[in-house]
């Protein structure tokens, strides 16, 4: 499949139909019942009189068809010509808009902060085309994010969306618990800095990650001010003012005013997922609705060592097409109408359940002190058995050298088109026994399946010399040969320890700190033979920036200090697993 993808790819930059015919036949699509016509291009203007660039196609010989809407503020070449080649020969039309700031349209970029009003004035244009017949609003990422803003109030033309990778309340996204994700956040702004595009995004991602105090990098790295990005950078606290801001408020309470039936996809490799959990959960329509939980990254890929035959497709093809084709034209849906549809790894096919996550039950495993009876190469302790009295384990933290992020859900998986460099999900570990500041737990030998779903928890007490600073979890799934791979991760800060906490809670040095590291949201099936592993650390670099172990954030301080790390192990600290049956 990934040869498959490779091909493809080619054929996409020649524009030709041989491509538009591989992705119908391999994704089990119905026949072709058109042919692609010629694009045409026009203005649209805005209420405050800015002028956006939109680009429209039609389906060939015909004068009016259900329309599909993106609101796009990447280049329009390759990707989104032939998603709307695809949509037209299937005699359904196209209209992509560049939006404020962006290619050819005008104004001034500033992401997602034009979007509601601008999204709601290119409907209203849309809906008053007598070549509209009736309208689908349609887009990932951030494609996702102009859709959604669309959404406050639409005219009776929308019959449905389609979404994936992206939720309204962004503050899981910016923040963990005062940490940001530089492969994510940073990775797109070296890429998105403006209307144009940095000639080496690489370099200004490296430059930006280096500078301190990481507040000023833009200048630097960004090639002027950015007060979008320092925006991002302030908004640590969920309570920062920054959330306060009308039009976050009024992204943020779209999901209520949707009432039209919606695909929702999502990846348990996406950094968007707990955001697109909670929009999903919050839609007004999500009883007539779909959310799909693929094993993908942000850009629908499979990266890692746990590969599923079945999703390939899901995110681009197999789902969006038919579920289109069903809601503007009228033929019947191969799947679900509504319901959740996930893909859990370590199973061959998907689950279809009424939600999600399934039916779990907790099961706490103690980290102990003492040694596992395990044969990797590098030290680990029991994870699991009864509470006993506590045991200090210490290590030392230097920011200077964090521990390096490998998988996970917080990367782009651009690599080579953009910043990022991070590979997200199922990633093969590195058994780096060197480092004493990661310290490794295990289970037993698993002799039945257990499948985990949900969000899992770690609660560690710990201790510190600094005022503040950062601890980290990884869960591992290891199998019989010792090969450990990526299955989900989290952290806290001692003045940020639960996900209750609005504001920072005050740290005296050495003082005992309840944490609560929530894991990302995952479903996996661990088999017999394998064991479950957790590495705990105080970094995850770059998916989330080294904490500098001040007091002051880690984003306006220039000095790092290390930090002497304690644990209490056999009794206080424990990882509270989410097994379903």
């Amino acid at each position: 499949m990934k040869t498959l993808t490779v091909v493809l790819l080619l054929l996409l930059s020649t524009g030709c139909s041989i491509a538009q015919g591989i992705v119908r036949s391999s994704n089990g699509l119905p026949e072709y019942t058109h042919a692609e016509g010629t694009w045409r291009h026009l203005d649209v203007t805005m209420r405050d009189g800015v002028k956006l660039k939109t680009h429209v196609l039609m389906p060939a010989g015909l004068e009016r068809a259900p329309i599909v809407l993106m609101r796009n503020p990447y280049p329009r070449d390759i990707l989104f010509n032939f998603s709307c080649g695809v949509f037209s020969r299937y005699g359904i039309g196209c209209v992509v808009q560049d939006v404020r700031g962006q290619r050819e349209s005008e104004g001034e970029w500033h992401p997602l902060v034009h979007e509601v009003d601008d999204g709601e004035d290119t409907l209203a244009w849309l809906d008053a085309q007598p070549f509209a017949e009736s309208i689908a609003l349609y887009g990932q990422s951030y494609l996702a994010g102009t859709a959604l803003a669309a959404s406050t109030n639409l005219p009776p033309k929308v019959k449905t969306l389609v979404l994936a990778v992206f939720g309204t309340d962004l503050r899981p996204v910016v923040s963990e618990r005062g940490l940001f994700p530089h492969e994510l956040l940073t990775a797109w702004a070296s890429y998105m800095p403006s209307r144009e595009r940095p000639a080496d995004a690489q370099r200004s991602f490296e430059s930006a990650l280096a500078f301190r105090p990481h507040f000023e990098c833009d200048e630097l790295s960004f090639g002027g001010k950015r007060g979008w990005y320092r925006d991002w950078l302030d908004a640590a606290l969920p309570s920062s003012p920054v959330w306060m801001l009308a039009a976050n408020q009024k992204l943020k309470q779209v999901p209520e005013h949707i009432s039209l039936p919606v695909l929702y996809i999502e990846g348990f490799d996406d950094p968007f997922l707990v955001a697109g959990l909670d929009t999903f959960s919050r839609l007004a329509s999500r009883e007539n609705s779909h959310l799909a939980l693929l094993p993908t990254s942000h850009i629908g890929m499979q990266p890692g060592e746990v590969q599923m035959p079945e999703a390939e497709g899901q995110y681009l093809w197999k789902m969006p097409v038919p579920w289109l084709l069903h809601h503007l034209k009228g033929v019947p849906l191969p799947f679900p109408a509504t319901g959740v549809t996930s893909w859990a790894r370590g199973e061959l096919t998907p689950v279809h359940r009424a939600s999600w996550p399934p039916k779990t039950k907790e099961e706490p495993w103690v980290l102990q002190p003492v040694k596992s009876d395990s044969l990797e190469p590098c030290v680990q302790r029991a994870l699991g058995g009864e509470a006993g009295a506590p045991s200090l384990l210490s290590y030392r933290y230097n920011p200077l050298r964090p521990w390096p992020s490998e998988g996970g859900a917080r990367g782009l998986g651009l690599k080579g088109l953009v910043a990022g460099t991070l590979t997200p999900g199922p990633v093969r570990q590195t058994w780096d026994c060197s480092r004493a500041d990661v310290v490794r737990f295990v289970t037993p030998v698993l002799t039945a399946p257990k499948r985990i779903a949900g969000t899992m928890r770690l609660e560690l007490h710990v201790r510190s010399s600094a005022k503040d600073t950062a601890f980290y979890g990884k869960l591992v799934d290891i199998d019989a040969n010792g090969m450990a791979v990526h299955v989900t991760d989290g952290a806290a800060t001692l003045r940020l320890p639960t996900s209750r906490d609005v504001e920072y809670v005050p740290y005296v040095p050495h003082a005992v700190r309840t944490l609560e590291v929530d894991f990302f949201p995952t479903e996996w099936v661990l088999q017999p033979g394998h064991r479950l592993g957790l590495w705990v650390s105080s970094s995850n670099y770059p998916a989330l920036s080294a904490h500098l172990n001040t007091e002051a954030p880690w984003f306006r301080s220039k000095t790092p200090l290390l930090a002497e790390q304690t644990l209490e192990l056999g009794g206080p600290s424990v990882l509270r697993l989410e097994v379903a049956d």
